[in-house]
């Protein structure tokens, strides 16, 4: 899958993103290590992803694993606003996000109601009235434990 980072605003900017460990650490632009920012005189030309505008929409976007591959987990990404010719530690950050990955896709609502192993494929059918207390309000899980 591609085009996992997006982000809307006005159109004409040149806009990219950076990747981050729950830890703080940050990806290279190859993904195949992190590191805490500025190591070994690293920049933020070491880490961007560059997004690209759809047409003039104002519309940006970018792969998450451009470059490598990145493990499942959950990561943290920020969008900075690319002031000068190449991205810079001093460009300013205007958005942020997270994205749980599953190592080649985002895990999104959808894959979730869509997969054969989610949630929703755990519950099983019980009878909740053999042993259902005087009183007890069970309504919203008749059938269901």
């Amino acid at each position: 899958m591609s085009d996992e980072i997006t982000h809307n605003a006005i159109t004409g900017l040149t806009l990219y993103a950076c990747r981050f460990q729950v830890d703080g650490d940050v990806f290279l632009s190859n993904p195949a290590s992190d590191e805490v920012w500025g190591t070994g005189g690293h920049t933020a030309a070491d880490y961007d992803v560059a997004l690209t505008e759809e047409d003039a929409s104002g519309h940006y976007k970018g792969d998450f694993a451009s470059g490598g591959t990145i493990a499942a987990g959950y990561y943290h990404v920020t969008i900075y606003r690319q002031a000068g010719a190449n991205p810079a530690n001093s460009d300013v950050a205007i958005a942020q996000g997270d994205i749980p990955w599953d190592g080649t896709s985002e895990i999104t609502g959808y894959t979730l109601y869509t997969s054969s192993t989610s949630v929703l494929g755990t519950f099983r059918q019980v009878d909740v009235t053999e042993n259902e207390a005087p009183g007890t309000n069970v309504s919203g899980i008749a059938g269901y434990l």
